[in-house]
């Protein structure tokens, strides 16, 4: 007796119905994915931020609450001392590209020995950079300064005199400046110090400014203060238009920041303001000095000569 074969094959309607369904929960299972993933690199990122910030206070506590925005080759020492460039990553990372250099801005190249957080992040002792036989430099890591998600920079491309802000996706931040991570300058720009109207005209300044604002912030703001931020927040606050910049975990005016007491959030930042709930980026209590003019950034709660902590009109 011959046997029959009962079984059959999947119809083309069927096939097209299992491939629909499986697209179907790949398109709603994917963004979950995505976000899932950007978690973890966020919570990455916080950690960098909580070292960096320990790392800050341990700083203060060796250096006489001096804020380290200088190094060995960036100060003049003639009497007064005064600080041949400011720039917000001199604090710590790998050496900056040699595109600076090459631009006549070698002195914000800021080699990876000469950045005063390194010997605190790398346990005290610092990587050295490698020089290949063709005189090239392959440039040594810190990874704990490199945001995971960081996908583009602002600092080489932009005209931060003008207010021209510019981003290049060629390189991320780490690669360019050795950090991801830019220290706050923003509270101690435009300040009259000592009758000076502009401490980027009288570069000396700048060590009695960061160290009377450090001096404020870690008694009276350490939980507020941002001391830490992230590329495109620095840059955004930087803007003429102070316009609201795609952070480095892909949504708009949400950044990962690190405060000087210690801890880190990412959060809604609005830098069409100074301050906002949980956060500030300026120095809002300045000891008023008998024998200096304050800075006129000095304010009581509500005002700061024009600087609110509201949005401008």
């Amino acid at each position: 007796m011959q046997r029959r074969d009962t079984r059959r094959a999947f119809t083309l309607i069927e096939l097209l119905v299992v491939v629909a369904i499986i697209a179907l929960l790949i398109s709603i299972l994917l963004p979950s994915l995505r976000d899932a993933r950007e978690q973890a690199k966020i919570a990455k990122c916080l950690a960098n931020y909580r070292q960096l910030t320990v790392t800050a206070t341990q700083y203060f506590l060796d250096y006489n609450d001096n804020f380290p925005f200088y190094t060995p080759g960036m100060v003049n020492p003639n009497p007064p001392p005064r600080i041949n460039g400011i720039c917000t990553w001199a604090y710590g990372g790998k050496t900056a590209h040699e595109h600076w250099a090459e631009t006549g801005q070698d002195i914000f190249t800021v080699p990876i020995q000469d950045r005063p957080f390194n010997t605190y992040l790398m346990g005290g002792k610092v990587p050295s950079d490698l020089v290949l036989p063709d005189n090239s430099i392959r440039r040594a890591e810190i990874q704990v300064l490199q945001c995971p998600s960081d996908k583009s920079s602002h600092q080489f491309y932009t005209d931060w005199g003008s207010g021209e802000v510019a981003a290049s996706e060629e390189m991320g931040c780490y690669d360019d400046v050795g950090t991801t991570y830019q220290y706050n300058l923003h509270g101690m720009e435009d300040v009259e110090w000592n009758g000076n109207s502009d401490p980027w005209d009288q570069p000396g300044d700048w060590i009695d400014i960061g160290h009377e604002l450090v001096k404020n912030v870690l008694v009276k703001q350490s939980a507020s203060y941002v001391m830490f931020l992230e590329d495109p927040m620095d840059a955004s606050f930087a803007a003429s238009s102070r316009a609201p910049e795609m952070g480095y975990h892909g949504k708009f005016s949400r950044y990962s920041v690190g405060f000087l007491d210690g801890h880190a959030e990412y959060k809604f930042i609005d830098t069409r303001a100074y301050c906002g709930p949980g956060w500030e980026v300026l120095n809002k209590t300045w000891i008023r000095w008998p024998d200096k003019v304050p800075p006129i950034n000095y304010y009581e709660p509500g005002a700061v000569n024009g600087k609110t902590c509201e949005p401008p009109l």
